[in-house]
């Protein structure tokens, strides 16, 4: 008698297949998390450098001296909002919200010193630290946490 092995091929796959799956979804997930906050990061240094780029032009004028306009700290908190609503769909909580949770400070006069980050600036500078929290749902398949908070920091000074 002559024993085939076909049918346990085919029943390893389907016992198999589900674990691959998984696995997979999991590296793309994970792949995805570096690309969003690879994002997240970039409108963090976006929004700081438009906040650091608007100058306040009535001492620019004066005296030649690049100063931080009055409300630097809430363009850069308007900037960060606006940049993350590129990525608006991928977030856990509204660009609105990210933003307004995001600690940003300005240093209009320096040095300045920056006690959250334990640094001394020596020009005048935008500091913005945020988490966000972002959707992988694919996570979930595999044990982990469906949303996960990626933690940024930008600062910026001009130039």
């Amino acid at each position: 008698m002559i024993r085939s092995e076909e049918g346990s091929a085919a029943v390893l796959v389907v016992v198999l297949l589900p674990f691959l799956i998984t696995i997979v979804a999991g590296v793309v997930q994970l792949g995805a998390l570096r690309v969003i906050a690879a994002r997240v990061s970039s409108a963090a240094d976006l929004a700081t450098l438009a906040a650091v780029d608007d100058q306040d032009d009535g001492a620019l004028t004066s005296t030649g001296a690049l100063r931080l306009s009055p409300d630097a700290a809430a363009v850069a908190r308007q900037y960060f909002a606006l940049n993350l609503a590129q990525i608006a769909g991928l977030l856990d909580v509204a660009p609105e919200v990210a933003a307004a949770g995001a600690d940003v400070a300005a240093f209009p006069i320096a040095p300045a010193y920056d006690a959250a980050l334990s640094r001394t600036y020596a020009q005048p500078t935008v500091r913005l630290l945020a988490s966000v929290p972002v959707r992988a749902p694919a996570l979930a398949m595999i044990g982990l946490p469906a949303v996960s908070v990626i933690d940024v920091r930008a600062v910026s000074s001009p130039r």
